[in-house]
């Protein structure tokens, strides 16, 4: 596993890794149909590594069986989970898999998970890959798994987690936190394994005050499994992965960004099924290479935002999540669930910013002054031109968020029609 942030690191790089690199160039342009096209006038070169084009994802989701170099010996197809976008079909080989449990067990392990731990797990088994690979590890540290998955009811799995004496809950944040909101205690719950988005404190804070528990983070895609796990300093994910290139890159020029901030683009470069080379995740992180308090000299990512993470409204404005954030934590002293619920048609709009808090009517107008305060476009929009409408609504209870299938709380849910 290398990281790279200036131009002069592709030189710096192991021979011994640069030759297997160059090699995999060539496997890739000779056995991967997209590559094939892309990369016929790329030399197999590292040193010139970040000039090689970035692998579109929306050629992945329009073409999946183009990234696979060995089509006859693909044993499992998978697919992302769709919420930033189209879904994307994911091919993997019997080699692939092995790979993929080895480095997923890696993570788990390094999340602190041991033998005789007993696990639940609310995650996906349908299309996505996460619940599959999850159980897998499991059973290579020697820890009993029960494969909960989506279907069951809150209160099911409730009863399950003290019925089956789980140590240990496997889910998606918000999940996790809207079980925790449920006020149910006296459970053996020790850690609760987290993926899938980002962990704000309040995640950490409802788990926390409900069952004593502490929840570590686990970082990765269904493009390419899980790729790093949170320590118990709690300080960014350690990566894991041997064969992963990361590279942070300006999100505006493409260029490697020549600090320790950009765009994540990952490659993985052992795949004989579906292969990515130079493959941009959506994700802005830090990447910080000094030793961890935990001991540790791997390298930790830390999630700063998603690049696309922003409001697009009918009349042209643009508003980052950024100030909102800002905005909540001025009045509220930190962030706490949240979620903006768009309606309406391109006439007239409606912005929802739902937040996880019981409140009087007092707070939430601070908030919406707050927010408006911090975006002048946006009170413009609202108190001049009215062609939006703010709501600010505060629900303790999770009762008004929408969730995804899996379990998921997207920043952003977009419900408006179609511009005219």
């Amino acid at each position: 596993m290398i990281v790279l942030k200036e131009i002069n690191d592709y030189d710096r790089l192991d021979p011994e890794f640069r030759d297997k690199v160059n090699s995999y160039i060539c496997f890739a342009r000779w056995y991967v149909p997209y590559y094939r096209r892309s990369l016929q006038d790329f030399c197999a070169d590292f040193s010139r590594y970040y000039e090689m084009p970035f692998t579109k994802d929306d050629s992945l989701s329009s073409d999946p069986l183009s990234f696979v170099a060995f089509q006859d010996r693909v044993v499992r197809a998978t697919a992302s989970g769709g919420t930033s976008g189209k879904r994307k079909m994911i091919f993997r080989t019997e080699e692939d898999l092995e790979r993929s449990v080895d480095t997923v067990t890696k993570v788990f392990r390094g999340a602190g998970v041991k033998r005789g731990d007993r696990i639940a797990i609310l995650q996906p088994f349908d299309m996505w890959n996460t619940g599959h690979h999850a159980m897998a590890a499991f059973q290579r540290i020697g820890a009993l798994s029960f494969p909960l998955g989506l279907s069951g009811t809150d209160e099911y799995v409730l009863w399950l987690l003290e019925k089956l004496c789980c140590n240990i809950l496997f889910a998606t944040p918000s999940r996790a936190s809207f079980i925790a909101s449920l006020g149910k205690g006296g459970f053996c719950l020790e850690r609760v394994l987290c993926t899938g988005e980002p962990i704000l404190e309040a995640h950490r804070e409802s788990v926390r005050n409900a069952w004593g528990a502490e929840i570590f983070g686990t970082y990765g895609t269904e493009e390419f499994d899980g790729i790093a796990y949170e320590c118990a300093a709690h300080d960014g994910y350690h990566l894991v992965d041997d064969d992963l290139i990361v590279e942070i890159v300006d999100p505006e020029t493409l260029m490697p960004a020549g600090g320790r901030t950009g765009l994540l683009v990952l490659s993985k470069i052992n795949r004989t099924g579906t292969v990515l080379l130079r493959y941009a995740v959506g994700d802005i992180v830090e990447v910080d290479e000094k030793p961890c308090r935990c001991g540790s000299s791997a390298p930790r990512l830390k999630f700063i935002r998603r690049a696309s993470e922003s409001i697009y409204l009918y009349n042209g404005l643009k508003i980052s999540l950024q100030p909102i954030e800002g905005a909540i934590r001025s009045v509220l002293g930190s962030v706490p669930i949240y979620q903006i619920i768009l309606e309406g048609g391109g006439g007239k709009e409606r912005m929802r910013l739902i937040i996880q808090k019981s409140g009087s009517d007092d707070v939430r107008d601070q908030v919406l002054r707050s927010v408006l305060s911090s975006i002048p476009d946006l009170e413009e929009a609202y108190a001049l031109d009215k062609t939006v409408d703010i709501q600010v609504v505060l629900d303790g209870s999770f009762s008004s968020f929408s969730t995804t299938r899996r379990g998921k709380l997207p920043r952003v849910v977009d419900r408006r029609q179609s511009p005219p």
